[in-house]
């Protein structure tokens, strides 16, 4: 799932260190996937498209 794709409008993401964050709250990620299927609110979720930026891509 590395493809980049045009920002998600319809996906606000606060996961600054995601590789598909971009702006103030985009999502690039051609789609994603939120996960715990035991959760009971939405505190119990997480999302399991995150993958960490690397070092290039935040300027270190």
């Amino acid at each position: 799932m590395s493809k980049k794709c045009k920002e998600n409008s319809n996906i606000s993401c606060d996961a600054v260190n995601c590789m598909y964050h971009v702006t103030d709250h985009g999502c690039t990620a051609e789609s994603i996937k939120v996960s715990n299927c035991n959760a009971c609110s939405c505190t119990d979720t997480c999302c399991a498209t995150f993958k960490m930026k690397d070092a290039s891509s935040k300027g270190i």
